[in-house]
């Protein structure tokens, strides 16, 4: 764009500019990943960063002075390479701009983003992640209000303004090229709403009418496919559930979009959100998702205008209005979650009782090998964990734990992990679920090509007192089968014979029984590092402590694992002559705190959902 005028033209060319967009309305930032600070809170945080520089996940501040190096990678880490490159930093400087008008935070922004427009050309640059898919469509967000910010700020000089203006028509150029977008993950949504925002705030751009129809056909095509008819997102992770779900919110609250079908989809995934909070407010740490308290503020909308469920459960029940009934379950999405009841409001939601059985293979994307494990929450905090993120390290020991099967609460087969490759998904492997004399159950039911195995689990649940998870394995020979449990980190398990238990309080511990008779093997681990990584928790990024896992192993050609897990202030005593798992029913009973419990769930016909694909051994990580 300079190329294209003298000096004088230029100057002529950004006035005749700067009065064409003072005449239009102002553009608002697009908060894509909403987190409402108040606005000490803000005003604190965008100072900090232009005074120090860019923090992220507890790491050293980073300067931003122009100029800045957009290669540098002082951390050795991806994650905070790409989020440096994608402007993350100047998100809260824009929004605080926006709602103070300081002009320093206007001219701190323009100065970085022009910093890194004329070094990170499109073609011949050495940085990585200058033009990495989801990066490229956050800047575009952000260019988006830039322009039209620093076009009425009457301290941008011509040159300035004519390399925003450049840089923004790279962008959208960019993210119109079919073979730059990413239709598979959720990145897809990212270079979509970018792409959007540029057609939608900056119209006097050369093609930006066409790249207001191709953003807005991809966004709409790319929450479709998103999302099951149930309303899960299917990237396998409540936490990307929660992050896509506010994303949609806030891409219908900014205006950048009101497609009507968007928001039928954000409707669906706002309710399935309310089940996905845990009643200490967090979000279940399964799949790729980290164990962090959603608050209301990061909804991005206020209350009143997102779905009364979702108001109900982010606000602990001091908003909104509860749903009717203590479980759901989303045939499609692939999940069942249990709950005591939905307290009213304040303490008591702490002590809720809350159970997440995960039953969903939808893609390669944010899949663990977790099939068919869940988690549980009871007594006022959590029992059973999944293993936690970690990290987008691939070949990182303990990321590559935390992805396998023997990180979560499942059976593991020969050592080995599920297959994840995107040939063997098989959507939901739910098959039966329902409330039988008050007790809820589910059922979900795995056809294995490799190794060939039918893999079917039932869970039952009564909130508060016990949870029992029924394996059944069939395969037309001997295999190796460990049904696996984790534990908070915090729980210190003992094991005697087959029974494990841990301390809750003065008058009750969690027991762990096997209820059938069988050649089972008990084996306790914590913070194991040979001959493999075993019992251990991710709490957060980068971040590993050990925990207990329990296993319970039989070498067999069919296998069948009962197991309880009860809340009880005595050791649960089983008679195994009267239980019994069959085609037919599973009878199942124990005694404690002086008295018999236990259930008798007369089986129904289900059909098996079998991984796609031929029978043959996966490839080797």
């Amino acid at each position: 764009m300079l190329a294209a005028f003298d000096q004088g033209g230029l100057n002529a060319a950004m006035e005749s500019y700067r009065q064409a967009r003072r005449r239009e309305k102002a553009t608002r930032p697009y908060q894509v990943s909403p987190g409402r600070l108040p606005a000490d809170k803000l005003k604190a945080r965008v100072d900090a960063t232009i005074a120090d520089g860019f923090t992220w996940e507890g790491r050293e501040a980073f300067p931003l002075q122009a100029p800045v190096d957009w290669a540098a990678d002082p951390y050795h880490d991806r994650s905070w390479r790409f989020s440096l490159n994608a402007w993350l930093p100047l998100g809260d400087v824009l929004v605080a701009h926006a709602t103070t008008g300081n002009s320093t935070y206007l001219r701190f922004a323009v100065e970085l983003a022009c910093d890194w427009l004329r070094q990170n050309p499109v073609t011949g640059g050495s940085n990585p992640f200058a033009w990495y898919d989801m990066a490229v469509g956050l800047r575009a967000l952000q260019l988006a209000y830039l322009v039209d910010a620093a076009a009425r700020d009457a301290t941008t000089d011509p040159e300035t303004l004519s390399t925003l203006l450049a840089g923004a028509w790279v962008h959208g150029w960019q993210l119109a090229q079919p073979r730059n977008f990413n239709a598979y993950t959720n990145h897809g949504i990212y270079q979509a709403a970018g792409l959007l925002a540029l057609g939608r705030s900056l119209p006097e751009l050369r093609d930006a009418d066409e790249w207001e129809r191709i953003g807005a056909e991809r966004l709409r095509l790319m929450f479709k496919k998103s999302y099951s008819s149930d309303g899960v997102h299917l990237e396998h992770s409540p936490g990307y559930h929660s992050q896509m779900t506010r994303l949609l919110i806030a891409i219908t609250e900014s205006g950048l979009s009101s497609d009507p079908e968007l928001l039928a989809i954000r409707g669906r995934a706002e309710r399935a959100l309310a089940w996905m909070i845990a009643p200490d407010g967090s979000m279940p740490a399964v799949g790729d998702t980290d164990a962090t308290v959603l608050q209301s503020a990061q909804i991005g909308a206020s209350l009143s205008t997102v779905d009364p469920e979702l108001a109900f459960g982010v606000t602990r029940g001091a908003v909104g209005s509860p749903p009717g009934e203590s479980f759901r379950v989303f045939p499609e999405g692939g999940y069942a979650i249990f709950r005591d009841s939905w307290k009213s409001r304040g303490t008591e939601w702490a002590q809720g009782s809350y159970l997440m059985f995960a039953g969903g293979f939808h893609s390669r994307t944010h899949k663990h090998a977790d099939d068919l494990s869940f988690v549980w929450y009871d007594a006022g905090r959590w029992l059973l964990v999944d293993a936690g993120r970690y990290g987008y390290y691939y070949d990182d020991p303990a990321r590559i734990y935390c992805e396998s099967t023997r990180a979560h609460n499942t059976v593991e087969i020969d050592g080995s992990d599920y297959s994840r490759r995107a040939l063997n998904a098989y959507g939901s492997a739910l098959t039966e679920w329902g409330d039988r004399s008050g007790l809820p159950y589910v059922s979900a039911t795995v056809q294995r090509r490799w190794p060939p195995v039918v893999q079917r689990r039932t869970l039952v649940f009564d909130p508060g007192r016990w949870v029992v998870a029924v394996d059944e394995l069939e395969a037309p020979t001997s295999h190796s089968y460990e049904q696996w449990f984790h534990f908070a980190p915090d729980l210190n398990l003992a094991v005697e014979g087959t029974t494990a238990s841990a301390q809750l309080s003065d008058r009750s511990s969690l027991y762990v029984v096997p209820l059938v008779a069988g050649a089972v093997k008990a084996e306790a681990v914590r913070g194991e590092e040979q001959p493999r990584l075993q019992g251990w928790y991710s709490p957060g990024h980068r971040a590993l402590e050990p925990n207990w896992a329990l296993g319970y192993k039989a070498d067999v050609t069919t296998a069948v694992f009962a197991t309880v897990l009860c809340l009880s202030s005595t050791r649960p005593e089983v008679d195994f002559g009267v239980n019994t798992v069959s085609p037919d029913a599973i009878k199942l009973q124990w005694r404690a705190d002086g008295r018999t419990d236990g259930f008798t769930l007369d089986r129904s016909a289900a059909i098996p959902r079998a991984e796609a694909g031929s029978a043959r051994r996966p490839h080797a990580r």
